[in-house]
C-alpha cells in the first residue's frame, strides 16, 4: 500500500512537471524585433497566434471532456457560474469545467489514498473538494489580474509612441493607428481592434468606450478620456500625453515600492514553516538522533 501511494505521488509530480515544461516551451517572448517584423508583415499579426505544443493540446482536450460528456441538465447546474469568469481569464468554459471536475475529484482522492483511508484523510477530503470546486474562480481571477497588470505596464510605452506621432505632425487617428501597430502585448490587439472599428465607421468615442468595456483598466480609461477631452477643448495633445506619461510612471514606481515593501511579509511564512524547520533538522537532527541512539 505504501509503495502504491509513493508511486501515485511520483506520477502526479512527474505529470505536473511535464505539463509546466510543455507550457513554458510553447510561448515565445514578444521582443521589439518581433514587433517590428509584425509591422512589416513578416510575422503573424493580431489574431494569428501560434498553436500550443501537442502535449498541451492533448491535455486540454482531455480536460474539456467532462463538459462535453455530461448531460445538459447536469452541466447547467455544475458550470452555470463559470460563464462570468471566462472573460479575460485565458480559459474557455470547457477548460474551467474540466479543471473543476478534475480538481474536485482528484484532490480528495489523493488525500484519502495518501493518508491510507485514515480519519484525517477523510476529514481533509471535504475541504479539498471545496477547494477543487473553487479552483477555476481562483485561476480566472489570477489570470485576469495579471492581464490587467500587463496592460498597465504597456501603457507608458504606448503613451510615448502617441507622443512621438503627435510631435511628428500626425493627427489623433493617425497617431492612434501607429501606436496600435507598435504597442506591446497585450495592448496591441486591443488598440488594433479599436482602430478597425473606427475604420468601419464607428466614432472615436464609441470605439474608445468599446475598448474600455473589453479592458476596464482605470489607467487606460484615464488616457483615452484625456485624449478625447483635450481634442474637444482644443488643448495640445502633446502636453496631455506628456503629463499622462509622467504621471503613470510615477504611479507605477509607487506601486513597485508597495510591492517591495510587502515582500518581507510574504517571505515570512515560508521562512518560518519551511526553511527554518528544514534548517533545524539538518543542523540539530543528526546530533539528536545520535544522542537518542546512545540513550536507548
Amino acid at each position: 500500500m505504501r509503495r502504491g501511494t509513493n508511486m501515485l505521488w511520483v506520477t502526479a509530480t512527474a505529470s505536473l512537471a511535464l505539463l509546466f515544461l510543455a507550457r513554458g516551451r510553447g510561448g515565445e517572448p514578444d521582443t521589439g524585433i518581433r514587433r517590428l517584423r509584425r509591422i512589416q508583415g513578416e510575422e503573424p499579426g493580431d489574431g494569428e497566434t501560434k498553436g500550443d505544443t501537442r502535449p498541451v493540446r492533448a491535455f486540454w482536450a482531455i480536460l474539456e471532456l467532462p463538459q462535453r460528456l455530461l448531460p445538459p441538465s447536469v452541466e447547467s447546474r455544475l458550470f452555470a457560474d463559470l460563464e462570468k469568469y471566462v472573460r479575460l481569464s485565458g480559459y474557455t468554459i470547457e477548460q474551467l469545467a474540466g479543471i473543476r471536475v478534475l480538481a474536485g475529484v482528484s484532490l480528495p482522492l489523493v488525500s484519502v489514498l495518501a493518508l491510507r483511508f485514515s480519519p484525517m484523510g477523510l476529514a481533509l477530503s471535504l475541504p479539498l473538494a471545496v477547494f477543487g470546486v473553487m479552483l477555476p474562480r481562483l485561476l480566472s481571477a489570477r489570470n485576469r489580474a495579471r492581464y490587467f497588470d500587463s496592460v498597465r505596464q504597456a501603457l507608458p510605452h504606448t503613451a510615448d509612441m502617441l507622443y512621438a506621432f503627435i510631435l511628428g505632425g500626425r493627427n489623433l487617428d493617425q497617431a492612434f493607428r501607429g501606436a496600435a501597430l507598435s504597442s506591446p502585448e497585450p495592448l496591441r490587439p486591443l488598440l488594433a481592434r479599436a482602430v478597425r472599428e473606427m475604420e468601419l465607421g464607428s466614432s472615436r468615442e464609441d470605439a474608445f468606450n468599446h475598448l474600455l468595456e473589453r479592458c476596464p483598466v482605470p489607467e487606460l480609461s484615464s488616457l483615452l478620456r484625456s485624449l478625447l477631452e483635450a481634442e474637444r477643448r482644443g488643448h495640445p495633445l502633446s502636453t496631455t500625453l506628456e503629463v499622462f506619461s509622467r504621471d503613470i510612471r510615477l504611479r507605477r514606481r509607487d506601486q513597485l515600492r508597495v510591492v517591495v515593501a510587502k515582500a518581507p511579509l510574504k517571505m515570512l511564512a515560508p521562512l518560518i514553516f519551511l526553511i527554518l524547520p528544514a534548517s533545524i533538522l539538518l543542523t540539530v537532527g543528526p546530533t539528536f538522533l545520535a544522542t537518542f541512539n546512545r540513550v536507548f
